[in-house]
This record gives C-alpha cells, structure tokens and sequence, in this order.
C-alpha cells in the first residue's frame, strides 16, 4: 500500500488529493492541514482549492446522476422538512452554492460567492471560509468515498 503523503506536495492536484485519502483514512485533521498552504496563498489558490474540492463532488455526482450536468440545484432540510436556503450557516451555504453553481458550469457566479464571503476582510468572514472550507472537503470526502464503494 501506498504511503499518504503528510505534507503538501509539489503538485497541488497530490496535495489536495492527499488531503482527501486522509479524511477517508479517517484523519480529517491532518487532510485539513495539508489544506493550510493553499489559503496561506491568497485568494486565487484558496478559491482553486475550492474549485478542486466541488470537482470531487462532482465526479461522484455525476457517477450517481448520469447526464445530470448543469442540472445541480440546492434544497436544504432541517431534519424532514424542507428549509430556505438562507437559514444556513453562512459558510455552509457558501459550501453548497459554490458546490452547485461550479458543478453547473457556472464559475463566475462560483467566482462571485467566494468573493461575496471574504470581501469584507472581517473575523467573521474569515470563520465563515473556514466553515465553508470545511464542508467543501467533507463533502469531497463523503464523494470519494462514495466513489470507492461505501463510507469508512
């Protein structure tokens, strides 16, 4: 078996797929880690990141849903029962709308999202990525998991 790497590689396209084999391999912590350098970058390689995570939905997506491209929508539900999309925690609405919008094409309206959520430059803006980065990757890993056959 091949060795997951522990810190970021050459290629961005290893690291971030490093940090996926970690969450699946059930340490989170550290495939968030190797996430670090990314949003240490700036803007420009942070919203990549992104964009490389919502791809990884997208593959599963697109496995599960054939011919379903540029067809991705957003329902939210708290428990049951059907919810606005605005009573979401903002950072995972951004996760979902980003997720959606870059699955259907849409990069500047993904572009646009990203750029409405840090704009401000506040404490706030600035949990509310991390939150959103956060559920990017779970929902790259619960993909790839998906894709591998079943959830560890």
């Amino acid at each position: 078996m091949t060795e997951i790497p522990t810190t970021p590689c050459n290629d961005p396209a290893e690291t971030i797929m490093a940090a996926v084999a970690h969450g699946m391999d059930g340490n989170p912590a550290l495939g968030l880690t190797l996430l670090g350098p990314f949003i240490e970058g700036g803007p420009t390689t942070t919203v990549s990141m992104c964009a490389a995570l919502a791809s990884m939905v997208g593959v599963a997506a697109e496995k599960q849903n054939p011919g379903a491209r540029g067809t991705f929508g957003l329902l939210a539900f708290h428990g049951d029962v059907l919810a606005d999309t605005r009573s979401m925690a903002p950072g995972l609405r951004f996760a979902a709308q980003f997720t959606a919008a870059w699955l259907n094409g849409q990069s500047q309206t993904a572009y646009a999202l990203f750029d409405a959520l840090v704009v401000q430059e506040r404490d706030e803006d600035a949990r509310n990525l991390a939150e959103g980065i956060h559920a990017l990757y779970d929902m790259a890993v619960s993909s790839a998991q998906q894709m591998r056959g079943g959830a560890s």
